[in-house]
Formats: structure tokens, sequence, C-alpha cells
């Protein structure tokens, strides 16, 4: 393939994509490497659809309306994160956020207890009690983000608890569910088990950077081959101050799964209708 029909067909993906997973300063305790407009600002200029604003801290829907106002055209969803610094699995956080207008809410990420003890730290925030069933602060969560049709993330809880959180969302009606970059950390069978209940399986290209170093394009590819397209979404990660600027993260992974094979119609489906369609901002 020669480099400048490459070139655009990786330009023709990247406009109107949509990536499920930005950060962006301010952070706390977290060198990022832009702040939340010039991260906007590098999406606006990309011509992408839009981004999800990530942040394990706080609460991103009040700086995602902001910069919907300053980029015409751009779609940034906020989130929250049930991290320590909004209480944790809090119910009454969630419908703060989801009344600002916020799309997608995170489980415990850098809180969550299975997190923490992979670190040998901790304890953390579970989301179950000790016979393996959902906490009724977890039941209350999960009946707003039913209510405003938000995105329910994993975050970075165990595989047995991302199970049973997407089998009990699922009875409650949640359609939109997202397993957090669930690769190296949940079995093939488990990874599976969550795209039958219906979630969609994150791959980010973060995890193919030097600084994480946990998988490769060519492995990113192979999965969603054998999970099925449908199921899938490749997402940045990015944000951290080694790496480029997120739009330009999502373009280099564009281009990297396109180098391996993929076909411009299946990146596609991994990085523009899936996403967009998953925040309810598909046409």
């Amino acid at each position: 393939m020669h480099s400048g029909s490459a070139n655009s067909q990786v330009d023709e993906v990247l406009k109107g994509s949509f990536d499920l997973h930005v950060h962006a300063g301010p952070d706390p305790g977290q060198a990022r490497r832009l702040d939340a407009l010039d991260t906007g600002r590098y999406a606006h200029e990309a011509e992408m659809a839009g981004f999800v604003l990530k942040s394990h801290h706080y609460p991103t829907a009040p700086l995602a309306q902001t910069l919907n106002r300053i980029y015409p055209g751009l779609l940034v969803a906020g989130a929250i994160v049930l991290n320590r610094e909004v209480g944790g699995v809090s119910p009454d956080a969630v419908q703060a956020a989801a009344d600002m207008g916020a799309r997608v809410v995170w489980m415990p990420t850098l809180s969550a207890d299975f997190y923490l003890k992979g670190r040998a730290a901790g304890p953390g925030i579970t989301l179950t009690d000790d016979d393996g069933a959902l906490l009724h602060v977890v039941h209350d969560v999960l009946d707003i983000v039913h209510h405003h049709d938000m995105v329910l993330a994993s975050g970075h809880v165990s595989p047995e608890e991302a199970l049973v959180l997407f089998r009990t969302a699922r009875e409650k009606g949640i359609q939109r569910l997202l397993a957090t970059h669930p690769s190296g950390i949940a079995s093939i069978e488990e990874i599976r088990q969550m795209a039958e209940l219906g979630a969609h399986v994150e791959y980010t290209f973060l995890s193919c950077m030097p600084s994480v170093n946990k998988s490769t394009p060519a492995q990113i590819a192979s999965a969603v081959r054998d999970l099925g397209f449908e199921r899938c979404v490749v997402t940045s990660d990015f944000g951290q101050w080694m790496n480029p600027p997120p739009a330009e993260g999502f373009r280099m992974a564009i281009a990297a799964l396109l180098e391996d094979g993929l076909k411009v119609e299946e990146i596609t489906a991994l990085v523009k209708t899936n996403p967009l369609d998953l925040v309810g901002m598909g046409e």
C-alpha cells in the first residue's frame, strides 16, 4: 500500500471518530500532556466527532459542556468515576453527574480493591458482599444509570465483580455496557462472557505504547477478529505526559490497525460506529 493512500484512509477513518477514553489536565497526582482546552482543540482540528473526557478524580460534565460551546460540532461527553474522591460508589454523586449531562459512569478505578491489591496496597472499594452479591448501593447507582440511559463501565474492579455487575445491569434493562480494557486482566472466557452479556469490550492503544507495553496492534487486531467487531471498541486512553495528544494517538491507532490488516470498514466500526452508538450519539 502506498503511504499516500494509507494516509488518506487514516484521515478518512479519523474524521467523525469518537474516542471513549481520553484524559486531560488538570488532574491531581498525574502529569497530563495537555489541558482539556488543548485536548479539545486537537480533536476539533482532526475533525473527530468527539470523545469522552475521563478523570479518575472528579466529574467532568461541566468541563465537557464548556468544551462543546468552545468547539462547535465537537461532542465531548462528561463522565464520573466512582473513586474515593467523589465518595466512592455514591448514588448522590452519580445523580448530580447525570443531572449535568454526564454520559458515562465508571465503577471504581484507582480506588478499586482489586486494582489496589494487585499493587500490594488497599483495601479498596468492592462492589459485592462476602457472598458475591452486588451491594445495595451499587443497585441504587444502576437504577440512576438506567433512568438516564447512561453508559456503565466496569472500571478496574475484578472480572468476577464486572460479570455480576453486567448481569445485574442487563436484568435492570441497562443497554449501554463497557468492559474497561479487560485484556490481560480477565481470562479470554471471562471477556467472552462480558461480550455475551451485551458489553462492548475496550482495547486501548495505550496498551501498545512503550510506557505500558502490554500488547501490540497485531494482538488487538486478532482479539477483535476473534470476539467480533460488533462487540469491540478501540480507544486511545491517552493524556499521559510522555504520549502524543489523544487525537494523534487515535490517528496512530487507526494507522497501526490498518497496517496489521484490518479493513477500513472494520476499523470504522471500532472507532466510530460502535463508540457513537454506545454513548447514544450515533445517527
